[in-house]
């Protein structure tokens, strides 16, 4: 946690109102995460926080670009982001995240760490199958060798009665006992 200290907003101290925060996202950032689905980028993000007596609006704007990995060919990808996301901090007795975007600290804290937010949105804003885009002529511009490599691997499966070839007799008698059973 000692790490993210960088990510904490200290909104005791703070007069009520609006007050910006803005962050440069980029590897180091990524690598305070385990098992990081991104690992390098260039992000901006800026969190502004309008403090009133009862509730901490956080109004966070993400954008830039991602290094992740291709679905398809599992080459680097670098990839747009761009999000705006709404989170509302109460306060009350204990820790709680009844919804989405409501956050409940307890009334003794005075301070809100938005680092795992950030990496949240961000990853919220990338599409959910990352793809190297199609060239002006509608051709995929993945790799074509690892395309290649990883269509040798592929299993194609064949019609019902090919794979019923290929089942252990013994699996064959409970199969007919379930086919007889069902009609």
């Amino acid at each position: 946690m000692d790490r993210l200290r960088n990510y904490g907003i200290p909104f005791k101290g703070l007069k009520e109102g609006k007050h910006l925060f803005k962050y440069e996202i980029g590897a180091d950032f990524f690598g305070l995460f385990e098992q990081p689905l991104i690992e390098k980028g260039e992000v901006m993000a800026e969190v502004e926080l309008n403090k009133s007596s009862a509730l901490l609006t956080l109004n966070f704007k993400v954008e830039g670009t991602v290094e992740t990995v291709c679905d398809n060919c599992l080459e680097a990808l670098i990839l747009p982001v761009e999000n705006e996301s709404l989170m509302y901090i109460k306060f009350g007795e204990e820790y709680d995240e009844p919804t989405e975007e409501i956050i409940v600290l307890p009334h003794e804290e005075n301070e809100i760490n938005v680092a795992q937010l950030i990496y949240e949105f961000i990853c919220v804003a990338l599409p959910i199958r990352h793809v190297h885009p199609e060239d002006e002529n509608g051709m995929v511009t993945c790799n074509a060798e690892m395309l290649n490599q990883l269509n040798n691997y592929l299993v194609e499966e064949g019609d019902e009665e090919e794979q019923d070839d290929d089942i252990d007799p013994r699996w064959a008698v409970l199969k007919n006992l379930v086919d007889k059973s069902s009609k």
